[in-house]
């Protein structure tokens, strides 16, 4: 068996695309490839395949991530070629790598998200100023509680302070006002950018989503407050220790 790990980028065509129908796109664009696909065992067996982590509905990304196993060896150049030419405008593959045996998966590695939110109407942007203290109150917080759906339409409460690696505002660019979050994703849990930009301006009359433009610059592994790539780049390959 083989494991392809591939990066790609993600663009405005398919940015509201929601992460259930990104992995049924890829599904049927690597059966379209007549890729050598492993599946899984028992009655309802499908592809050994997965996105490393979900993306916000409405966001762009540059540098997402997923794995899929072979049932046959496939050089990733060979890989890229094939599902490249089944992908729809706006996926866009830009590398492909064979994981070592033993080698951490995706979900292992990746904790750590990076997002640019770009204001969306540049005349009602709130002052950069203000805005920055906002971001200073809401980060001295110890604990920062939102309401959380519970089941049974229970709610509960959850502190997401713990899941902010880091939040400011970018320079002055031609995108206008814009901030930089580096947010925790994965199995040890994470935050929805647009639930931090909710609490930064609670006394907004609009949602957060239709106030921020969000692109993913991309998803790293993240550990003393370093960031790496979960990809080699050069085509080799580099265990993050």
């Amino acid at each position: 068996m083989t494991r392809i790990r591939f990066r790609f980028a993600r663009g405005k065509e398919l940015c509201y695309l929601s992460h259930l129908d990104m992995l049924r796109l890829f599904q049927r664009a690597m059966r379209r490839a007549a890729l050598p696909l492993a599946f899984t065992q028992g009655f309802s067996p499908r592809p050994r395949f997965s996105l490393a982590a979900p993306l916000p509905v409405g966001a762009t990304a540059a540098k997402e991530y997923g794995e899929v196993d072979l049932a046959e060896p496939l050089e990733p150049v060979s890989f890229l070629r094939r599902l490249g030419e089944q992908l729809p405008a706006g996926l866009a593959l830009t590398g492909a790598v064979t994981v070592p045996p033993g080698a951490p998966s995706l979900a292992a590695e990746v904790n750590a998200a990076l997002y640019h939110a770009f204001w969306r109407e540049e005349g009602t942007a709130p002052p950069a100023e203000a805005l920055q203290e906002a971001l200073d109150r809401l980060l001295a917080q110890r604990q920062i509680m939102v309401r959380r759906p519970g089941r049974k339409g229970q709610a509960g409460e959850q502190d997401i302070r713990p899941f902010i690696f880091s939040a400011g505002l970018l320079p002055p660019g031609e995108n206008g006002l814009a901030l930089r979050l580096l947010l925790q994703v994965g199995s040890k849990g994470g935050l929805a950018p647009f639930r931090l930009l909710e609490q930064l301006l609670p006394e907004a009359k609009e949602p957060a989503e239709h106030l921020w433009r969000l692109h993913r610059q991309g998803l790293y592994i993240y550990r003393k407050e370093t960031l790496a790539e979960p990809f080699p780049e050069g085509g080799g390959w580099k265990a993050h220790g």
